[in-house]
């Protein structure tokens, strides 16, 4: 699951670089148009929803994430996904199982890429379900 970057879009400005909350977006060291490695991108989206050009478009096998879930039996409490989550969705006690507060929750993925219990569940959309399937919430600043 990964997004692209249309580099005949691409005016090389840096918004999607400034968005992603992973650091994916790279400058070409060659021209002036930003890369995304599609191993390190994890499809949340905030790249193609702050593109001012509209150059970032999902890749034919990208995936939409629609819920994300914490597994009670592997979650261990140590509140990494809490301090990764822009949203703060992951809500607990320090040491008992954390639960995702889905109001808040925007589906970037972080705390999905950061759990080292592997206690955070991904649920995605069926294949070929449309983009503006996804509710996104608008972020300050």
């Amino acid at each position: 699951m990964a997004f692209t970057i249309q580099e005949e879009k691409c005016v090389g400005c840096g918004a999607c670089a400034w968005g992603c909350l992973f650091d994916v977006p790279k400058l070409d060291p060659d021209k002036p148009v930003y890369r995304i490695e599609k191993d390190k991108c994890v499809g949340c989206g905030h790249c193609e929803n702050i593109c001012p050009n509209n150059a970032i478009v999902p890749l034919p096998d990208h995936r939409w994430l629609k819920k994300v879930t914490i597994d009670p039996e592997k979650c261990v409490g140590c509140t990494v996904c809490q301090h990764v989550c822009p949203d703060k969705a992951p809500v607990g006690e320090r040491g008992k199982p954390f639960e995702i507060n889905q109001e808040e929750c925007d589906q970037c993925g972080m705390c999905v890429a950061r759990c080292r219990h592997d206690a955070i569940i991904a649920e995605y959309f069926d294949a070929g379900h449309a983009t503006n399937c996804i509710i996104r919430k608008n972020r300050p600043g």
